[in-house]
């Protein structure tokens, strides 16, 4: 098998296996709370450990593959999720839940590591622009086959295990991955650059303490947005003086990337939110794990098809037409769900694989509008600020939409997910009428790259930028 073909097969295993922990780990939050006794609060910290840790490090994390190397850091990576799996199944031994977040945090660093180092890997891999673009694809169905497999696997698990059986699987999933590292091709390192330690530390603790704003809410959730302000404000006062910028600010004045980080910020907001706030309220109507996975697998299989419309559509349609249409669509499905009464399959799996649709619409065109809105030597930190900054939106939707069903707890499934829904619905809206107007200010200020090269994801990997690589 040929250096590059092994290089790919490393690195979608390797993300695939890093989303397990997450998806698993939420959908069983229902045996989670039978056996530890925890509430809502406790639980959202299960999938919000995960979150924050990867939200707040993607962006340091590719720094550190430029330094150190893709490979090492994708197999470092890996052995977070190894060591956070095994800490998993030790907290459910011991009956700790907050291990369980130690745990679940540990393998949000290795989630983080392995995103960020992979994109290098399959950017540096294939320089054929068409190549890397289909290469990527199977990049991101792996993403998506880590979210959407992680309830399946739970599901088996529970059927004959207590459900910290589900770690020891992915340990040895992460192990396997790692062995497939040593076909991968090696990567030449670029020159050092000067690393902005004082921006990824204000970037790390803004995130952490708004999600723990979100989340705890009362005297500390108000101090923890203070210092979640607090850590903004000097973010951006760092990052107008830095030589090396974490997040340049110039970034965010193109219309077009704005647009697209927002848009993909509140799709990952629906979709961590909706694992969670699904998975959770299902448990309390006594769903089975395999009714769970069967109705979370449409929101995901919808998430797959629509990424791979979005590969054809903008072939003829431009890629930010695209984008405002994935957010419409989202918001349809998130509204067909105000109409539910029940927990019936029926009733819920089409409604989830249209919201899945759309969300897939954003996903697959979000990166290749925020290169393709800047000039051409910002788009590798383009995308890999893009793709950071969305991250926060997967650590908001459980903190969120969790608050909500704390909030609707006695009041039935059909309560629940209206509550949620109109959440989604307005939220979704809402961007779309943004992301509108701020393409619409944009139309004829963007910078094209090369036509040929739909550039998705793979400019979301920090090491490209010094390559000077714009995919």
């Amino acid at each position: 098998m040929r250096a590059d073909a092994r290089t790919v097969r490393f690195a979608c295993a390797a993300m695939l296996v890093s989303y397990l922990p997450f998806s698993a780990a939420n959908g069983a939050l229902g045996a989670i709370a039978a056996a530890t006794g925890a509430g809502t609060l406790r639980l959202q910290w299960v999938a919000d450990a995960f979150a924050v840790a990867l939200a707040a490090l993607v962006l340091p994390a590719g720094a550190l593959a430029e330094r150190l190397g893709p490979r090492r850091v994708t197999l470092a990576g890996l052995g977070g999720t190894v060591l956070g799996s095994l800490l998993g199944a030790l907290a459910g031994q011991v009956g700790s839940i907050g291990l369980l977040w130690l745990a679940q945090g540990v393998a949000g660093i290795g989630a983080a590591g392995v995103m960020s180092a992979t994109l290098s890997l399959l950017a540096a891999a294939a320089p054929n622009p068409r190549r890397r673009a289909r290469w990527i694809a199977f990049w991101a169905a792996a993403t998506v086959g880590g979210l959407g497999g992680g309830p399946f696997l739970t599901s088996a698990v529970t059927a004959v295990a207590s459900w910290w059986w589900l770690y020891p699987p992915i340990a040895l999933l992460a192990a396997a991955a790692a062995l497939l590292g040593r076909g991968a091709a090696e990567v030449p390192r670029p020159a050092r650059r000067p690393v902005d330690v004082a921006g990824q530390v204000a970037a790390a603790a803004g995130v952490a303490a708004l999600v723990f704003a979100v989340i705890e809410g009362g005297a500390a959730g108000w101090c923890a947005a203070a210092v979640a302000v607090l850590a903004f404000v000097a973010l951006g006062l760092i990052e107008r003086r830095a030589a090396a910028p974490l997040l340049p600010p110039a970034l965010f004045t193109s219309g077009g990337f704005a647009a697209a980080a927002l848009a993909a910020t509140v799709v990952l907001f629906a979709i961590g939110g909706g694992l969670f706030f699904l998975s959770l309220a299902l448990s309390r109507q006594h769903v089975g794990q395999f009714g769970i996975a069967l109705r979370l697998g449409c929101l995901f299989a919808g998430n797959a098809l629509g990424s791979v419309a979005a590969g054809r559509l903008q072939r003829r349609i431009d890629g930010r037409t695209v984008l405002t249409a994935g957010l419409v669509v989202a918001a349809a499905g998130a509204a067909s769900l105000l109409s539910v009464d029940g927990a019936g399959a029926g009733a819920l799996a089409w409604r989830l694989a249209v919201l899945g649709f759309g969300a897939g619409l954003v996903m697959a065109t979000s990166s290749a509008v925020a290169v393709q809105s800047v000039p051409p030597q910002f788009a590798g930190l383009a995308g890999a600020a893009s793709n950071a900054v969305r991250q926060i939106g997967a650590a908001l939707g459980p903190a969120v939409l969790g608050a909500i069903l704390a909030a609707r707890a006695t009041s039935g499934l059909a309560s629940a997910v209206h509550a949620f829904a109109a959440v989604l619905t307005g939220v979704l809206l809402v961007t779309a009428v943004i992301a509108a107007g701020l393409i619409r200010l944009s139309r004829g200020t963007g910078h094209p790259q090369q036509p040929e090269e739909p550039a998705p994801e793979a400019a979301a990997a920090p090491g490209l930028r010094a390559r000077g690589t714009s995919a």
